[in-house]
């Protein structure tokens, strides 16, 4: 006769790691929800890198954000034990945030099996599966410790004041009130995975001619970029540049979002804004949540390369994703907005 598991004791105090990209540490705010239904009680770190530390500004299920990527993890590893978490949910599952897990002291140690580093790990999930949406994916880690999952989205929280600033930029940029606001964002941070220029500066007067406002985000290290826009489309209007959260209180006031396969798409998941997502190397699959309001474009047959594949692309004339159309991108915009 086998004898029944002891109960785990439930968590008072619950650490989240996701410190990678923007997007990543967007699309994890989806578990947040899923832990404070199992364990409404227990406080919830969430440790992230500095630069994106601003996107959990204000969330209601975060208690504190932890910053992990000032030192290295043997010296941030005596804060975090200090901390006593009873639960550690280590997302990133790298190397370092492996080495913090392992040193918490938590009972309960959850993260991506992985060879060397899951031996950190009390309660391990492998990746060997189809691709699936990322947030269903990463839910399965707490499904894995019992955990009920539900369906919520990713979400960041704005203050009244915050959204009240991003529509005042849109108005100081002479953005018409009443009209449908379409947010183009020309780059991704992996060249392979951008939208041509010329599409862009082509779709711009056609969103016009739909009764929608196109707007461009002047994103950090795109002024030569954006330069070139201007030449090709000089009535657009361009947004000066600007930190995060001023980035999220102006997309808040958009009504969709157009870009490559980047961060701020899932920014705009988290914020309720529509969005069309055009695809290169990447799987949409992955990275558009089912249904929704969020559509993917791609190529007829768009080569699915790893993240070390795009980075030796960067230099190369390769162009992944240049047919896709503007005139796609209208229909699918017109499609969110009700113009058709």
């Amino acid at each position: 006769m086998s004898l029944p598991r002891p109960r785990v004791p439930l968590p008072h105090r619950i650490l989240l790691i996701q410190k990678g990209a923007l997007g990543d540490v967007v699309l994890t705010t989806a578990l947040l929800d899923d832990l404070h239904r199992a364990f409404p009680g227990a406080v919830i770190d969430f440790a992230v890198g500095r630069a994106a530390a601003p996107l959990l500004e204000h969330h209601p299920l975060v208690h504190e954000t932890v910053i992990v990527d000032a030192a290295p993890a043997w010296r941030l590893a005596p804060d975090i034990r200090a901390r006593r978490y009873d639960w550690v949910v280590d997302v990133q599952s790298s190397a370092r945030t492996a080495l913090l897990t392992a040193w918490s002291g938590a009972r309960v140690r959850i993260g991506w099996d992985a060879r060397v580093r899951r031996a950190a790990y009390t309660h391990r999930l492998s990746r060997d599966r189809p691709p699936e949406y990322v947030v269903r994916e990463r839910r399965r880690l707490l499904t894995l410790a019992g955990i009920a999952t539900g369906d919520t989205p990713p979400h960041l929280e704005l203050t009244a004041a915050e959204r009240s600033e991003g529509e005042r930029r849109l108005r100081d940029a002479g953005v018409p009130a009443g009209l449908p606001v379409v947010g183009l964002l020309l780059s991704t941070v992996e060249a392979p995975k951008n939208w041509p220029l010329d599409h862009f500066a082509r779709l711009i007067p056609m969103l016009r001619a739909a009764g929608a406002t196109p707007v461009v985000f002047h994103a950090p290290g795109e002024d030569e970029r954006v330069a070139r826009l201007r030449e090709r489309a000089p009535t657009a209007i361009v947004l000066p540049e600007m930190g995060l959260r001023a980035f999220l209180g102006t997309l808040a006031s958009c009504t969709v979002l157009v870009s490559g396969d980047t961060g701020p798409a899932h920014m705009a998941d988290a914020l309720g804004i529509a969005r069309v997502t055009i695809f290169g190397p990447t799987s949409p699959a992955a990275w558009v949540p089912p249904g929704g309001r969020a559509i993917a474009l791609a190529s007829a047959n768009p080569p699915i390369l790893s993240m070390r594949a795009r980075k030796r692309a960067l230099g190369t004339r390769e162009d992944y994703t240049a047919d896709v159309t503007p005139e796609q991108v209208l229909d699918a915009v017109r499609g969110l907005i009700g113009t058709r």
